[in-house]
């Protein structure tokens, strides 16, 4: 099977499978809205099995899952970022946290996640049912034990994010079936962690080891996902009170993260590409990296350019540079970042200028700086840029770019974060963590250099700026621009993108503004030392879980986790005040809905939708505030 299989013509005829066994009621019935139902007579061979798996896989490779809502919608409006605009869409209205029970992406993404676990509570109870399950060949048994790992893989994951999202809520571990009381109340999330936690480690143990060449689940990416839910279990959560706590056992939590994270590098099944801006690059072209990428949701968009097809992602068009139709596909380019976090990246850190866009695309596909004035308000995310796509004519309005929901580096800082939890300060373990990932940060290991530019001479008779083209070295995307004049010379430049790759100094090449002579000189940025780039020891308990927190920011901007980690840490109104003050010294008119917005006691968690508790009113409450 070959990467992305499972999100083709598979999980198309899974999808038809389910549009014929498989039915979900609608909000407006007096029934439970993530119900489906299967038919007897299905289950009979393994790959119908194996067809009822993927539709638990498919559940959330919409844009209501993990193509749009979650980790475009639901985490934004930090401390790195923010959504563009004012308005009354929903895709604004949540993330500047004036979402209400009504808004419908609410009711979307909640439908999503129980659908996926009522067709993984169908699949565990239909296959250990199969004949094939106790009398079939050895063949088909391990295929039955991995697809019973991956339902309750998939089980634990979804749960795991209704908790996230919504704190304690209904739950239920057997399928929906006609005649069922289907309203059911909210459970405990303490209660809900712990089946989680149970079916993610059954799971690890029917999961296979070797490295998938899809995106199934494996054993070391369920123990990885399991060290995750351990550290959200240990964190701080908003209660049904209005108060922000963590368990008091937290610290067993951590060391069950422990205790995954070291089986899983002793099996050392991992390893990080040595280019931060290559994993982005293959990721947007589909190009399998499974060492680095630990578990990702497929999408493939098999219609039309426009509008949303099933399993259709907007990664790359909802978070992407402002690009103009041309060359490229257009984008929307409304996840924007915040000036202060791009501030907060040290000179030589590659993820600085590339998971950050400064730049707009015009229809000649050339990157448009917009550095001076108030373009800063207009930065966007630069990780899934249409440069770096197929830029097929599927994937204009939708993509085929997976999600990815953990990668190693990932991994790698939960390591350090546990460790300087359970040793009341960083250990050589927790350094060595975090300094892989720095590492790779600041390009010790990747093919090339950065590129430095400096004004050599000024030249005279210049009116106005002449344009600078950057050219030759065997790099990308290094750019500089004339800034001021005087009188009639050059007198500075801005350097817009250091670049990557370059195994020479390229030129510079300087046209119009009406004068003659002047230069602009660019050579190779020598590579820092271990000694500029790593954490080094010595550090508080504090000190190092503050740079954690930063490293974490850098690393993993924009995928999708960033306004969970900071209500686990209990820090996302603290940091949303501090991003507001600092957006503020800019300018009082930078927009940053957020600041004024958020409410402490409230914002940690999302309402339950109101289509959810018209029908059932079991719920018998709503979070705090709303």
């Amino acid at each position: 099977m070959n990467y992305k299989s499972f999100s083709k013509p598979a999980v198309i005829a899974a999808f038809m499978g389910a549009s014929l066994l498989l039915g979900s009621c609608k909000k407006a019935l007096e029934t439970n809205p993530y119900s489906f139902f299967t038919s007897d007579n299905f289950y009979s061979t393994v790959d119908e099995a194996y067809m009822a798996v993927l539709g638990v896989y498919g559940a959330v490779s919409t844009w209501s899952g993990y193509g749009w809502n979650i980790p475009m919608v639901f985490d934004n409006d930090t401390d790195i970022g923010q959504t563009a605009g004012i308005a009354a869409d929903n895709w604004r209205i949540i993330p500047h946290y004036t979402g209400i029970p009504e808004t419908d992406m609410f009711y979307g993404t909640w439908s999503a996640l129980y659908q996926g676990i009522d067709r993984a509570n169908v699949v565990l109870e239909k296959i250990p049912a199969m004949n094939a399950y106790t009398n079939g060949t050895e063949a088909e048994k391990a295929q039955l034990n991995r697809m019973t790992g991956e339902a309750k893989f998939l089980r634990g994951f979804y749960y795991s994010e209704l908790v996230r999202l919504w704190g304690d809520v209904p739950f239920k571990l057997t399928s929906s079936k006609t005649g069922d009381d289907l309203r059911q109340g909210l459970t405990d999330r303490y209660t809900i962690y712990a089946q989680i936690i149970k079916d993610m480690q059954e799971a690890a143990e029917l999961l296979p080891e070797a490295t998938p060449t899809d995106e199934r689940i494996n054993k070391w990416a369920a123990k990885s996902m399991l060290a995750r839910v351990a550290l959200f279990a240990g964190g701080y959560s908003l209660r049904a009170d209005g108060q922000m706590r963590r368990p008091d056992n937290y610290k067993e939590y951590y060391t069950l993260a422990q205790q995954q994270i070291n089986a899983i590098l002793a099996a050392n099944p991992y390893k990080l590409n040595t280019s931060y801006p290559q994993v982005f690059m293959n990721q947007s072209k589909h190009i399998a990296e499974p060492t680095e990428n630990i578990f990702e949701i497929a999408f493939y968009t098999p219609t039309g350019p426009a509008g949303e097809a099933p399993n259709a992602s907007r990664t790359g068009y909802f978070n992407a540079p402002a690009t103009t139709t041309g060359m490229y596909g257009g984008t929307s380019a409304r996840c924007l970042t915040v000036r202060p976090f791009y501030e907060s990246f040290q000179d030589g850190d590659f993820r600085k200028d590339f998971a950050i866009a400064r730049f707009t695309i015009d229809a000649a596909g050339n990157r448009n700086y917009i550095v001076t004035g108030n373009g800063d308000q207009r930065w966007t995310v630069g990780k899934w840029s249409r440069e770096y796509q197929t830029n097929v004519p599927t994937e204009i309005g939708s993509t085929n770019i997976n999600t990815v929901i953990m990668r190693y580096s990932d991994l790698l800082l939960m390591q350090a974060e546990v460790e300087n939890e359970l040793n009341e300060g960083p250990n050589q373990t927790a350094l060595d963590a975090i300094n892989q990932v720095r590492r790779r940060a600041y390009g010790l290991d990747m093919p090339g250099n950065a590129v430095s530019f400096v004004l050599t001479n000024g030249g005279s008779g210049y009116t106005g700026a002449p344009t600078a083209q950057v050219s030759g070295g065997g790099g990308s995307y290094a750019s500089v621009s004339i800034s001021g004049r005087s009188g009639d010379k050059i007198s500075s430049i801005i350097v817009n993108n250091p670049g990557h790759g370059y195994t020479s100094a390229p030129t510079v090449t300087l046209t119009g503004g009406g004068g003659t002579g002047a230069v602009v000189t660019a050579s190779l940025v020598q590579k820092p030392t271990t000694d500029q780039v790593y954490i080094p020891g010595g550090l508080t308990k504090q000190q190092f879980l503050d740079t954690l927190i930063s490293e974490r920011a850098k690393e993993l901007c924009f995928e999708g986790m960033r306004r969970a980690d900071l209500i686990r840490w209990n820090l996302l109104s603290s940091k949303i005040q501090e991003t507001y003050k600092k957006v503020q010294a800019i300018r009082p008119a930078y927009p940053y809905p957020a600041g004024t917005n958020f409410v402490a006691g409230k914002h940690e968690l999302y309402p339950f939708p109101q289509n959810e508790t018209d029908v059932n009113k079991n719920i018998g409450r709503q979070n705090p505030g709303y």
